[in-house]
């Protein structure tokens, strides 16, 4: 039966998709809001539980098909009605019925379609599981979190519910005994897949530096033969350090790469100098104008953040220097599903946290820091957040 608040949302619903934006940024963000809630207020209680229950299996069966690799065959297959059972089942060796069983799970999933039984056809959505988001994310993050996530509960119990903030003995380290980036070092297969996954993450996203005013650093900034314009902490590879370099090529001052030596000994960019550094100790460049980090404090619990913010401060010219943080900032309510799960999972698999602006202001302003200004195009994209010494926040 349609309720007042169903036919709400359902004109809501229209009027979001009759806006010439509704594909970019904050509406479709809200779009999509709006048919989450919907969804919500279509299901009755107990079909909202019963999904709820059976998100593992469906879980379990996506990273078996990818290993099996189907998506593949159903993207590049020349059959234009489809690929068959049988056919998958000659060509990845498993065997016909089980195909049958995982691939109803994969169309329930809009993954795929099937136009007649046991017939699949690729959707835009098998393309993008065919691409590094897909392929190298499912198996490396279920891999990676699973086995910590399944024993969260037991953990939680054990330690009597008190809010992992201790990375040496956070739910992964007490489930299996290392930590998320050493489980990484010793699976060097999937140590590729997470690299690859987490670049994927923004591939056709704005960079940084189109969604905050970088004429705030740019401005004022010292040009001379030994200024330090940014300092990437942590930046692994260099990726947006490199898209920074090609985007502003006479940026004033030096762009310096900062990584664990292992990840920088394959690093070779132009523009770029590399400087062997853990972020755990005293930051050693000098008077920089911009101390960069980017998904570096999710990963961290605050007494970690706030080791590694003073590190940095003690680096900092208070009246010239700036740290760009790039994270997300969750909203205080509404989270989206996306980022209140990957809380969870930061948790699990380090002690870690998904912020709140909140949150933020709490650990910033706990080490003498001030946010100026976060910046934002889309609420299921990382902001970026400009903050200075308490005594320089002349600026906000």
């Amino acid at each position: 039966m349609l309720t007042t608040s169903m036919a709400s949302l359902a004109d809501e619903i229209k009027q979001e998709i009759g806006n010439d934006s509704f594909s970019a940024g904050e509406s479709h963000a809200r779009l999509l809001q709006l048919i989450e809630e919907l969804k919500l207020a279509v299901e009755t209680p107990t079909e909202t539980i019963l999904r709820l229950i059976y998100q593992p299996p469906e879980n379990a069966a996506l990273r078996t098909v990818v290993d099996l690799d189907i998506f593949s065959l159903l993207v590049n297959s020349e059959k234009p009605g489809g690929i068959s059972a049988t056919d998958l089942s000659q060509k990845t060796k498993a065997e016909r019925e089980l195909i049958i069983r995982l691939m109803r799970v994969m169309t329930s999933l809009g993954l795929c379609v099937s136009p007649e039984p046991e017939i699949y056809q690729a959707t835009d959505k098998a393309i993008a599981m065919t691409q590094p988001i897909g392929r190298d994310g499912v198996p490396c993050i279920y891999d990676l979190t699973l086995p910590a996530l399944s024993k969260l509960p037991e953990y939680l119990r054990e330690h009597n519910y008190i809010n992992p903030e201790e990375y040496s003995t956070s739910p992964m380290q007490w489930a299996v005994g290392k930590s998320q980036f050493e489980w990484l070092a010793e699976n060097k297969s999937h140590q590729t897949r997470f690299n690859s996954y987490m670049s994927s993450r923004r591939d056709g996203k704005p960079s940084w530096y189109n969604v905050y005013p970088i004429d705030r650093l740019t401005a004022g900034a010292v040009n001379h033969a030994d200024a330090i314009f940014l300092v990437d902490i942590g930046g692994n590879q260099g990726h947006d350090l490199g898209k920074l370099h090609a985007q502003y090529p006479s940026l004033p001052g030096r762009l310096i790469l900062q990584d664990l030596p292992k990840i920088l000994s394959k690093v070779n960019k132009p523009g770029i100098e590399c400087m062997s550094y853990s972020f755990l100790d005293p930051q050693p460049i000098k008077n920089a104008r911009t101390y960069y980090f980017r998904a570096i404090f999710h990963d961290w619990p605050d007494r970690i953040c706030r080791k590694i913010l003073l590190n940095t401060i003690s680096a900092m010219n208070p009246e010239y220097s700036r740290i760009i943080i790039v994270d997300f900032v969750l909203p205080d309510t509404k989270v989206p599903r996306m980022q209140a799960a990957m809380d969870i999972q930061m948790m699990s698999i380090g002690a870690g946290v998904e912020r709140s602006k909140k949150q933020w202001h709490d650990l910033l302003t706990s080490v003498g820091l001030k946010i100026t200004g976060i910046w934002n195009c889309n609420p299921a994209m990382e902001s970026v957040i400009e903050v200075v010494p308490l005594a320089d926040s002349s600026e906000e």
